[in-house]
């Protein structure tokens, strides 16, 4: 479920009355049976998902309202009405827990088991602690992900997701993440109260300098789209339509040593911004002949060995039986298109596909590189007779164009052994099993990925076993590098992880197979981390004994070293269109 925006405020309401609820930094230790800590699980709860379902969105909006409410604009007698008079919590001041020492940030860890117990007034305090020194909280989310509610419909077991963050007036930046195990009670019709609380696990994290600077007006990096244009795709966005029409990539467009950017807007923008050495950015137009014909996404790339690189546009051009992607090349000095440049035959009655990704490498060592494009979907797909959310294969066939020289391609891939029509959302070539040619990793949503294994001549055949491919994904991103310094590559896959998912599967676990339960599960946990080990195959997903399974609703990702210091960060973008309310739930 995703956040709702929240209003900055000042810090000057930290200054707020706190009538009526204690001295501050009231804490004492309770005997254990008294405060009733730690909590356990309901033996008896309410399995019916739809039932409990709308009881938890109940007690969220409740929670929602008041305490997360409260925090977010300071408001502590708001924050304070979520908490039950006699309420115990476990929860961690800032200077609590062990420091992990890092060069550049300042970093705490905490453990629930080794804290004091605390009364409303203490456990306010602790959170007045941790948004002291900020100029407002910029973030406050709670994400339930297991709601347990006694059948009487009066209390109820939850784990939620705690996450506050803001900026202090210096620049600094801090984040609190805490997973906390509440027990709540129903108060009035539409009223709940938290009762218990405890810390499962939790982290602070300090940035004393900004990382990054916003400069993007000053270098000059926009689209320049009209005040219209804008409002029409704000239009699109409150419709929970989401859009996947715009694409960049980073190169060195005129080998001058400087990176330059390729962004492409479907049926809209087609840019350049080439890097002028000076810290700035020069616009240039890519030359699409029509706005039809501007692309999503494209791939630059030299695939004639002439030392200028072509680009490679993924919109899909029909004429009759065949369909068609276009190339452009440079010639004299000037841009050509070569229209039917990536030819390939169609099935009866299809007349729109949606290529997504494209990726390219030499698949049969002839000194000349290949190219693999991901398609997604087309006018056939989604029948609801057909489409299955988890083992869909009602999506597009996709493609491999197999070099010739002279920019002259045939389309190979079921003569290859690519088969399938799954949604493949993204593709990346890789020697995944070091025998020195490249295998081939197939991303798919509502599906299982593919290990495509190369035998050495270009063709390919399918590994249903391989760990990175047994089981049912939502998969949008691929980032593969060195990411410890182990010598041993890792491939990171972006999912989706899903609060409702968890809560659902925790509900359902008596009522499915054990094999079942075990998929939908792997579904809603999210984002999975595997090291491939000596070309022995990937070992078992570390993603969430690392942390790094919860992306939220991820896309693309990348592995880089941010800071400098000789290993490498995790980037996930995440997150959906937004409304125009900012109050409004995005997706």
């Amino acid at each position: 479920m995703s956040t709702r925006s929240g209003h900055l405020v000042a810090a000057s309401a930290l200054v707020a009355s706190l009538a009526g609820l204690g001295a501050a930094g009231h804490a004492w230790a309770q005997p254990a049976q008294e405060a009733a800590l730690p909590l356990t699980p309901p033996a008896r709860f309410i399995t019916d998902v739809e039932e409990s379902e709308a009881l938890q969105v109940l007690v969220e909006e409740s929670i929602a309202s008041t305490f997360v409410s409260g925090v977010r604009n300071l408001d502590w007698q708001r924050a304070a009405a979520a908490l039950s008079p006699d309420l115990r919590a476990r929860f961690p001041r800032p200077e609590d827990g062990i420091v992990i020492e890092d060069d550049k940030l300042r970093i705490r860890k905490y453990d629930g088991t080794d804290l004091d117990v605390l009364d409303r007034a203490g456990f306010l305090d602790g959170l007045r602690a941790h948004v002291s020194s900020w100029t407002s909280v910029e973030r406050a989310s709670w994400h339930v992900f297991e709601f347990l509610a006694e059948p009487d419909r009066q209390r109820a077991y939850l784990k939620a997701h705690l996450e506050l963050g803001g900026p202090e007036s210096g620049g600094a930046r801090s984040v609190l993440n805490a997973t906390v195990v509440v027990e709540a009670v129903v108060a009035s019709e539409d009223r709940w109260l938290i009762e218990r609380l405890e810390l499962a696990e939790g982290m602070r994290v300090e940035n004393p300098a900004p990382p990054f600077r916003d400069i993007t007006d000053a270098v000059g990096l926009h689209f320049n789209s009209s005040e219209a244009n804008q409002q029409l795709r704000q239009e699109i966005l409150n419709t929970r339509t989401s859009l996947i029409d715009s694409g960049l990539n980073v190169v060195d467009w005129n080998r001058d040593g400087f990176w330059d950017i390729v962004a492409t807007k479907s049926w809209e923008h087609s840019v350049v911004f080439v890097n002028d050495g000076k810290g700035g950015f020069v616009r240039e137009s890519l030359g699409f002949q029509g706005r039809r014909l501007i692309p999503s996404q494209v791939l630059v790339v030299d695939l004639d060995n002439d030392g200028m690189d072509e680009l490679v546009s993924n919109r899909v051009l029909y004429r009759g039986a065949n369909a068609s992607m276009a190339i452009h090349t440079r010639r004299n000095g000037a841009w050509v298109a070569l229209s039917r440049a990536l030819e390939f035959e169609t099935v009866p009655g299809l007349e729109e596909t949606e290529a997504l990704s494209m990726t390219a490498a030499d698949v049969n060592g002839d000194g000349l590189i290949d190219l693999f494009v991901a398609a997604y979907e087309n006018n056939q797909s989604r029948d609801p007779s057909r489409f299955n959310n988890v083992n869909a294969t009602d999506g597009s066939d996709n493609l491999l164009f197999i070099n010739h020289g002279g920019l002259r391609f045939t389309e190979e891939s079921d003569a290859r052994g690519i088969t399938g029509t799954q949604y493949t959302y993204v593709a990346q070539f890789f020697d995944l099993d070091q025998d020195d040619d490249v295998d081939l990793v197939e991303g798919n949503d509502y599906g299982k990925n593919v290990v495509w294994d190369n035998q050495g001549d270009g063709t390919f055949r399918a590994l249903p076993d391989h760990p990175l491919a047994r089981d049912p994904n939502f998969t949008m991103g691929f980032s593969i590098a060195d990411w410890d310094n182990t010598g041993q590559w890792s491939l990171y896959i972006s999912n989706m992880y899903s609060h409702a998912g968890n809560r659902v599967v925790r509900l359902a676990e008596a009522s499915m197979s054990d094999e079942m339960h075990a998929q939908i599960k792997l579904l809603a946990e999210g984002n999975q981390l595997f090291t491939l080990d000596q070309g022995l195959g990937p070992a078992a997903d570390q993603a969430h004994s690392l942390a790094v399974n919860d992306g939220g609703w991820a896309w693309g990702s990348v592995f880089c070293d941010i800071d400098n210091d000789g290993d490498k960060e995790l980037f996930v973008a995440n997150g959906n269109a937004s409304f125009v309310d900012p109050e409004a739930p995005d997706f």
